[in-house]
């Protein structure tokens, strides 16, 4: 008896692990960067210039009927240091107070965090992940992944006003149709305050919806975004992505991005993004060129900027690449775009040029 108890467990054992399956994910990228601008140089070691730095920890579970449990936790890693990167807890700027500066809070799945369901209806997830404008609006088609000296970025999320949902979002209920050349999902987050509105802070302040809409078929990709979230006292943060990608060859792509933000207290920002990518062999070249524009409510914060990036990257095996990227920004009419780790002012110029190591297992 004992024996078949045994070997019953054994075998029920062995059909739970067959239903279900964790995976234990992540990337380590570590570089040299040199920045220069605004009179001064900056020589650090860094990381995610070309990808970023992670560690993650996704699973499933087979419920029957075509219906999965699905959860994913992601974390960015400082691995220069060994910190972790923070987080927010209420997509407001009072959400922040969660986390210790500099990441030395440890690990922190502010990347994603979340638990759902997925099936033939699509995807539904519970907590915390990439909201729709920026994964489907700004980072779809950008060349260099949203990373490193010549990222979209640099030139985008500029506001300086209450913009603390700009690439992620807590509290949120994500809903993803299924994989199709049609594709498209719709996001609500919550901010989460008990109070009722007062002066300074609303009581719907970091709560928003995001939504995109995506056409993939053959070596035509378009993308489109938008996402809007609540604050009482600088205005509603809206913010709205066109992107657009086509493979000329196997080896060769072109890409387009327009993005705009905008918040009634402080104007808005509008960038267009020109890129390509060409592969030979085991080496990938990149280049991108981005003109922006920020329309503020005066002329000290309003002007128009430029970006210049050209990257290299040669992969040693399919998991290991070495890279180097380098990237310059111009600035006029009091604008204050920049890239690296100098210091932005207005009309200067900075440039970044970054040398490293990128590792995904």
């Amino acid at each position: 008896m004992k024996k078949t108890l045994i070997a019953l467990a054994a075998l029920a054992a062995t059909g739970a692990f067959a239903q279900s399956s964790v995976t234990l994910y992540g990337a380590v990228d570590a570089s040299f960067d040199h920045g220069a601008g605004n009179g001064v140089t900056v020589n650090k070691m860094n990381n995610s210039d070309l990808g970023s730095s992670k560690l993650g920890f996704k699973g499933t579970e087979d419920l029957g009927g075509g219906l999965k449990a699905v959860f994913k936790l992601e974390g960015g890693l400082a691995n220069q240091s060994g910190n972790g990167k923070s987080s927010n807890t209420n997509n407001q700027s009072t959400g922040t107070a969660a986390a210790a500066p500099n990441g030395s809070q440890g690990l922190d799945f502010q990347r994603y965090s979340y638990v759902g369901l997925a099936g033939n209806f699509g995807e539904l997830h519970l907590g915390r992940e990439y909201i729709y404008s920026f994964w489907y609006g700004e980072g779809t088609v950008d060349p260099f992944s949203t990373n490193g000296p010549a990222q979209a970025t640099n030139m985008f999320y500029h506001l300086g006003g209450a913009a603390y949902v700009g690439t992620n979002a807590s509290n949120m209920v994500s809903y993803l149709t299924p994989d199709a050349p049609v594709q498209g999902g719709v996001q609500y987050f919550f901010g989460q305050n008990v109070a009722p509105s007062s002066a300074t802070v609303g009581h719907s302040d970091g709560t928003g919806y995001s939504a995109f809409l995506k056409y993939q078929q053959g070596p035509l990709l378009i993308t489109g975004a938008i996402s809007n979230t609540q604050y009482q006292v600088a205005g509603n943060y809206k913010v709205t992505g066109l992107s657009a990608q086509y493979d000329i060859t196997s080896a060769a792509s072109v890409m387009y991005t327009y993005a705009k933000e905008q918040q009634s207290a402080y104007g808005d920002n509008t960038e267009n993004m020109i890129a390509g990518t060409y592969k030979v062999g085991a080496t990938t070249w990149k280049a991108s060129y981005i003109h922006a524009s920020q329309n503020g409510l005066t002329a000290a914060t309003t002007g128009t900027g430029n970006q210049y990036g050209l990257g290299v990257d040669y992969a040693l095996s399919k998991r290991t690449k070495l890279y180097t990227t380098v990237a310059e920004v111009k600035n006029s009419g009091n604008a204050k775009y920049v890239t690296g780790s100098v210091t932005a002012a207005a009309n200067s110029n900075s440039g970044n040029i970054a040398i490293g190591i990128y590792s995904a297992f």
